[in-house]
């Protein structure tokens, strides 16, 4: 299979999106800091997650790791910020030379999500959330990864999650909106599944 270069001010155009993002979100963080009230959580999580460029390539583990808010009671609003590291291997022509080339990608993640209580006891919750996520690639085993694959990643996140007292699960897919065409015209897209254990310090 073959890799497509990326122009240079695709890049930059990107990251100047991105950037926009990340203050809009930090914002919001402010804001939801400040309604210190009963309907408001902060926490951390870390978890597992299993990701791969081609459907037909094995799941590979990598590991996630951040911080959370959440504001709301029955319908929430949650915001995060994580850590991703993800492994992935791709078959490519590089040099025209066809070669396996492993993948170890370092991502800041930043998911909102909206969030349905489907179960909601003093001491027990039974959520669905979904919402929209950015990943932004910090670093790579791969130095040609950016011009190979895109500076960000775009899609949804789709999940289940249960609260235990001041614990958290979640258990969710993402849903990738971006697509890196091949030189031969076929696609790659990452898919991704993830389990996350959390704490909450702010109930």
């Amino acid at each position: 299979m073959y890799l497509c270069s990326r122009k240079n001010n695709e890049f930059k155009s990107m990251k100047q999106i991105t950037r926009i993002i990340l203050l809009a979100v930090c914002v919001g963080m402010l804001a939801l800091t400040a309604k210190a009230q009963s309907s408001f959580s902060i926490g951390i999580k870390a978890g597992v997650n299993f990701s791969n460029y081609i459907s037909e390539s094995n799941l590979e583990a990598g590991a996630d790791a951040g911080i959370f808010l959440r504001a709301g009671r029955i319908v929430y609003f949650q915001p995060e910020v994580l850590y991703s590291f993800r492994t992935s291997t791709i078959n490519a022509m590089v040099d025209e030379v066809k070669e396996n080339i492993e993948l170890n990608d370092h991502f800041i993640d930043i998911p909102l999500f909206l969030g349905f209580k489907l179960v909601n006891k003093e001491n027990f919750n039974l959520r669905l959330f979904l919402g929209p996520r950015v990943g932004l690639r910090v670093g790579s085993s791969y130095s040609d990864i950016d011009s190979l694959m895109g500076y960000a990643q775009w899609g949804g996140r789709i999940g289940l999650g249960i609260d235990f007292w001041r614990f958290t699960l979640d258990l969710s897919y993402d849903i990738s909106a971006n697509k890196f065409k091949q030189m031969d015209n076929s696609f790659w897209k990452q898919n991704m599944m993830s389990a996350s254990l959390g704490f909450k310090f702010v109930k």
